[in-house]
């Protein structure tokens, strides 16, 4: 068994991260020494679950110090704030009062690490409420040491949501020390609008597969095209990654995102600037939200949309092989990458 950094996943074992208490601490350590993992439990946050989450990731700073050798390198979360389209549970999109605001930022000196976040729902100089703008909601996160992860985009203006993304990225590296490391992403090409189909889920869809896929991975890609081919927000997602402004995540299951435009991503890209995320759980609900398992290698909520995978690390490995990725690039996705981005520390310019 090879060692994986589990970046951004939603249940191990038994424990669905959304719904854990102090009390599984122990036993997700015990699961991930014995499948050598170190994890970065994912949670889908209910508003009435805010304070037991609260409670957990404190609980988590005492756990640490504690058991200084614990895998369990803290927490993230994914919303309130996200787009309109994704399967997400149900319960996991709400908005905040600033209190609350407040009360999650603060959970960055104990153990929370990033919060994914849509960045196109305003602008940074509109107000989340009487006085506090978006911006300042972003630095009441950066300022106790969380990072956003960008995801989740609205639909409806991809031009608009590239312009705001990019607008957030330049904000956070000219009030913070410039690094890769500062601004993180949830999923690349899930949850956002595309120009192309990402993924092959169907009969229907399998059977165009080839041809579609032909008009995207195969023509190059350069800065000029990429707008074009993949769309406004995830080339602008990638052109940061470029410029090492941020560090995007891939899923490498083949459900979420076609292998063959995971590879071609890797290609353009680099091993070095890209991170794996699973975003899979093992159990059968999230949030209080029971999962459906059709067959597909892929948990979805009862409306048919799809809410998590159920692929793990090993399976993910495989599917790196299968597409070329050397050993080495394998481990730089799986280990160095995202224990690098969780190590890192924010600083202040």
């Amino acid at each position: 068994m090879t060692k994986s950094f589990l970046y951004h996943f939603h249940g191990l074992g038994e424990v669905d991260f959304s719904e854990m208490s102090a009390a599984d601490l122990p036993v997700l350590d015990m699961l991930s020494e014995e499948r050598e993992l170190e994890i970065l439990p994912t949670v889908y946050l209910r508003r009435p679950a805010l304070d037991a989450f609260d409670a957990l990731v404190r609980a988590y700073d005492s756990y640490q110090e504690l058991v200084p050798e614990t895998r369990i390198r803290g927490f993230a979360v994914e919303g309130p704030m996200l787009g309109p389209e994704g399967g997400i549970p149900r319960a996991g999109v709400w908005t905040p009062t600033v209190t609350e605001w407040h009360q999650l930022a603060a959970l960055g000196r104990y153990g929370l690490r990033y919060i994914v976040m849509t960045p196109d729902a305003m602008e940074l100089e509109d107000e989340v409420a009487a006085g506090f703008t978006f911006a300042d909601l972003l630095v009441s996160f950066y300022d106790n040491g969380c990072r956003i992860a960008l995801g989740h985009f609205h639909r409806d203006s991809p031009e608009r949501g590239a312009r705001r993304m990019r607008r957030v990225i330049d904000f956070l590296h000219g009030r913070y020390e410039s690094s890769p490391y500062l601004v993180l992403t949830d999923h690349l090409y899930n949850d956002m609008p595309c120009n192309f189909r990402h993924a092959y889920r169907t009969a229907d869809e399998l059977a165009q597969r080839d041809e579609e896929l032909s008009a995207v991975v195969s023509r190059p890609w350069n800065r000029k095209v990429l707008a074009g081919l993949l769309g406004p927000v995830p080339a602008e997602m990638i052109l940061a990654a470029q410029e090492r402004k941020l560090f995007p995540c891939i899923n490498f299951d083949g459900c979420h995102v076609d292998l063959e435009v995971v590879r071609r991503t890797v290609e353009y890209l680099s091993a070095d600037k890209i991170i794996a995320l699973t975003d899979h759980t093992e159990t059968a609900s999230m949030a209080q939200e029971r999962l459906v398992d059709d067959g597909s290698l892929l948990w979805r909520r009862d409306d048919g949309k799809v809410a998590a995978g159920m692929s793990g690390p090993d399976r993910q490995r495989e599917n790196m092989s299968y597409i070329g990725l050397s050993e080495q690039q394998i481990g730089q996705v799986f280990w160095e990458n995202p224990r690098a981005a969780i190590e890192y520390t924010i600083t202040s310019r």
